[in-house]
């Protein structure tokens, strides 16, 4: 991990920033806040002294006698010892943090940070992912409040700051809630069948960023490719564009309004090999802050990025107002095309088999975080040795660095939504919110290629009912995927049970190679029993009689849905030491015997 001492303004050490934590939107201008923190438990005695900001969770004022039964219900050893140190970013609970501890609870994570006297200069802190619940205090001041346990998020602290010395608390709550969303980490109080032990707190870098009055909140590049040129649009800040006015309108006071001869404007460069660069200014600033510009494939030589050959092309954006530099992010891209047609998955226009091994991401004593980005990269390299050609990424979403390691190692990867596993509407809201945040921070990752919403119908039983909110609930979801990301394909349950998508996820552990072979026969044949043979009973038998070795569930809810000329994707299969397989071959050679027999099928 960064261990930044201070803010560095030095000029590019490369093309693309690779020591900030998001290669793919990295500023110059950071400190990073990895490394050692304060640590205690909650909720009293020790959350006091953030003062009348904390109200607890649900946002109400607790009495007296609740402080005393929360104080009593804390383990003798919590009262004796409050105070601990953690190290950041590995979540409570792994030994690489120094905190074991359970998986729900409390906690309040605390450290100092030092800022320069920069008149007229923001702050921002970024949070990678902290799990599940957590408020943001600086120097006692609530700043915000963030729900979800894998998406990130960011704060403009400068308003609670000072140059010289700032505190900084992160109060975390998590639970063991099937109504949250949770992935593969364990509802119950200890690891079960195929849900692992839980995570709790900060499980990503976090850091601070310096801006200007105006900074730039995001960007998205959309290659046309039948135009050969990329449109882009980058966007300012909401926040900040609405205090200091848009143009020709009025702010809140005069000083806030932006000086009419000094207007900003983004300026846009492209980083080449040889170390030169192409710059054009954007167009823009609309009412809403947006900027946009368009550059055509030649000015990037107009490769394109694949596997084989992962070529990513670096971009500055650049803010400013007038000869001042307000705001400077480094980013990139990779040109490559999706595409389905006749049952195939198209990259660049050209068929390609998805080889993955399914990655879950737990790391051996450090739970969801990998213990150094050279064991993410050892891993990525690892199973492209092994012939992969990428990952579904499993009931987890990877940080940004990871997704940045597969862009620049050609190594393909799956989105997949963590499940909830009992559905309710706080549940659904939350789901909504994580899905919109990911897309939007991701959009620009070519070793992206599909996104998985939900698997194997955890938490959406309701969408047996034709009339259903949960059924309604997961077509909007699907909906709202492919508009707010046209360019990859969507898969909506990930192993049988279909209602929409544009790709059919199977998922089947037969005990022999027979059972298998017979089951691709069906698939293959469009036999009417593996695709629509949907049945409450038949799911209960299932799942109470444990027959995942003997049989698999129905591609398809309803009995009017048809594959057509959706592309079918074998994304689980195996399971080998899991349960008993019939024979007596190695593990090694089962897995090539299964594998050959899903290739010579001929329908994958």
């Amino acid at each position: 991990m960064n261990r930044s001492p201070g803010i560095s303004d030095s000029p590019s050490d490369g093309p693309i920033f690779t020591e900030h934590p998001n290669p793919s939107w990295a500023r110059r201008s950071w400190i990073s806040l990895d490394g050692l923190w304060d640590f205690s438990w909650g909720p009293e005695p020790w959350m006091a002294y953030v003062g009348d900001a904390w109200k607890g969770f649900a946002g109400r004022p607790r009495s007296e006698k609740s402080k005393v039964q929360e104080r009593e219900q804390l383990p003798q050893q919590q009262r004796q010892q409050p105070r601990e140190q953690i190290l950041v970013p590995f979540p409570i609970g792994s030994e690489a943090s120094g905190v074991i501890t359970k998986d729900k609870g409390v906690w309040l994570y605390s450290r100092t940070f030092f800022l320069t006297d920069k008149p007229g200069r923001r702050w921002i802190l970024h949070v990678g992912a902290c799990d599940y619940e957590a408020r943001i205090f600086v120097n006692t001041r609530e700043m915000a409040v963030h729900r979800g346990g894998y998406s990130s998020f960011s704060v403009d602290i400068s308003d609670a700051s000072k140059a010289g010395k700032n505190s900084l608390e992160i109060l975390v709550k998590d639970s063991r809630s099937p109504f949250q969303v949770r992935g593969k980490q364990s509802f119950l109080p200890v690891p079960f069948l195929v849900w692992y032990s839980g995570c709790s707190g900060i499980w990503q870098s976090i850091w601070i960023e310096e801006t200007g009055d105006q900074s730039l909140a995001g960007a998205r590049l959309e290659p046309d490719f039948d135009r050969a040129l990329v449109r882009g649009r980058a966007w300012l800040d909401s926040d900040a564009w609405r205090l200091k006015g848009r143009p020709g309108e009025p702010s809140g006071s005069a000083e806030a309004m932006p000086s009419p001869e000094a207007p900003l404007r983004l300026e846009v460069c492209l980083r080449h090999p040889d170390g030169s660069q192409t710059c054009l200014t954007a167009s823009g600033p609309d009412r809403e802050g947006c900027f946009f510009f368009q550059v055509g494939f030649d000015v990037v030589g107009g490769a394109f990025w694949s596997p084989e050959n992962p070529i990513l092309h670096p971009i500055v954006y650049r803010l400013l107002r007038g000869t001042e530099i307000l705001d400077q992010v480094e980013s990139y891209f990779g040109l490559r095309k999706i595409g389905l047609c006749g049952g195939k998955f198209l990259l660049n226009d050209e068929a390609l088999y998805l080889r993955f091994v399914l990655i879950q991401g737990y790391y051996p004593g450090a739970s969801y975080a990998a213990p150094s980005r050279e064991a993410m990269e050892k891993d990525i390299l690892a199973a492209k040795a092994m012939g992969f050609n990428g990952a579904r990424i499993h009931q987890k979403v990877e940080s940004p660095y990871f997704q940045y390691l597969c862009d620049r190692l050609g190594f393909l990867a799956s989105f997949e939504m963590p499940s909830f596993y009992l559905p309710s509407r706080r549940a659904f809201v939350d789901y909504e919110a994580e899905l919109r945040s990911l897309i939007a921070r991701d959009m620009i990752h070519p070793s992206c290629v599909l996104r998985i919403l939900f698997n194997e119908t955890w938490g959406i039983w309701g969408i047996y009912g034709r009339k259903s909110q949960t059924r309604r609930f997961v077509l909007e979801m699907v909906a709202l995927a492919q508009a707010l990301d046209p360019t990859r394909p969507v898969i909506d349950n990930s192993g049988w049970e279909h209602l929409t998508g544009d790709m059919i996820d199977i998922h089947h552990y037969f005990k022999s190679p027979s059972l298998a072979k017979a089951f691709y026969e069906a698939v293959k044949s469009r036999d009417p029993t593996v695709l629509h043979g949907f049945s409450v009973s038949k799911v209960l038998a299932f799942n109470l009689l444990y027959q995942v070795a003997t049989k698999t569930r129905s591609l398809f809810v309803d009995r009017d849905a048809q594959i057509g000329d959706r592309p079918l994707f074998l994304s689980e299969y195996g399971g080998f030491g899991w349960y008993k397989s019939e024979g007596k071959a190695e593990t090694i050679d089962r897995i090539r015997e299964y594998t050959k027999d899903a290739l010579d099928s001929g329908i994958f």
